[in-house]
């Protein structure tokens, strides 16, 4: 049931809001919070004026796999649906009854394959917008919603078994501290992976001309070089075990034949691959240690 309220914190003693059942734990003392409770009217803005603010049953229903499903020909749900399915497959399996967050969940459609296989699933966002945000996650089932900053996360040390995001780490004002978050929330052994982050080769200027709209809109932008993604992860405390695009391809023309040498041939081709290209993206799947 979706319900409006408040929560009271006997530790710092604040009182967070609670509606349609999710609990408001973004507040502004938070570093950056402002910046990022900005952000929520741009990501409303650029939904209204791009025509998918509004939800479509049949396309949610079927998120990420809109390709297969719909016969989409989309780069970007491409990337998220295999590299989804790659943590699903290769890193949970048959797997049930886990303890799982994904962070700037958004709409939340990974819900119903954590349901499904009886996990205990959260999803945070900074967004709580009922059609584009946390609020349209009562579509796709019951399950935890709360609205929460990935570099604050309010959750204890060691509390959930896989930890993830989709396309959302490039939004962190800081990367090493967004990533360090989730690993701390991590417990030992733990899944925590970034899918389909958008990455720059070594040349390339910070400044993603892709991202400018975004920019006008008030969202945080920012585009990483695939090694400053592997540097904060192995900061974190984190064993990187596969890197590759994240639509799958093998990496070409740099890095086809490093990919080919048995065990860490894929992430040293993905390394050579996204250290030279222009813009591109990575899927990164770790370990606590």
């Amino acid at each position: 049931m979706e319900v409006d309220g408040s929560l009271a914190c006997t530790g710092c003693g604040r009182s967070f809001g609670v509606e349609g059942g999710i609990p408001l734990m973004l507040h502004e003392d938070l570093p950056g919070a402002r910046e990022k409770l900005g952000e929520t009217a741009g990501w409303v803005e650029k939904a209204r004026a791009e025509g998918w603010y509004e939800p479509d049953d049949a396309v949610d229903s079927v998120l990420p796999f809109v390709n297969r499903e719909l016969g989409w020909d989309d780069l970007t749900w491409l990337g998220n649906a295999h590299s989804f399915e790659m943590l699903l497959g290769r890193y949970v399996g048959d797997r049930r009854g886990l303890r799982v967050l994904e962070v700037g969940a958004a709409k939340a459609w990974a819900a119903r394959f954590w349901l499904e296989r009886d996990c205990e699933f959260v999803a945070t966002d900074i967004l709580v917008d009922p059609k584009i945000g946390l609020g349209r996650g009562s579509f796709y089932g019951d399950f935890g919603r709360v609205q929460a900053d990935g570099e604050h996360l309010p959750f204890p040390d060691e509390a959930f078994d896989v930890v993830y995001c989709v396309a959302t780490l490039h939004h962190a004002l800081d990367l090493p501290r967004m990533v360090k978050e989730m690993a701390r929330v991590a417990r030992r052994g733990a899944v925590v992976a970034g899918l389909n982050e958008g990455t720059r080769g070594l040349r390339r200027s910070p400044e993603n001309p892709n991202q400018e709209s975004e920019k006008a809109l008030g969202i945080n932008e920012h585009v990483h070089s695939v090694w400053a993604y592997v540097y904060a992860f192995m900061r974190a405390g984190l064993t990187v075990r596969r890197l590759e695009r994240p639509d799958g391809w093998p990496p070409s023309p740099y890095g086809r034949r490093l990919s080919k040498i048995p065990k860490v041939g894929l992430a040293l081709g993905t390394l050579a691959h996204l250290s030279a290209a222009h813009y591109a993206g990575v899927s990164i799947y770790a370990r606590k240690r």
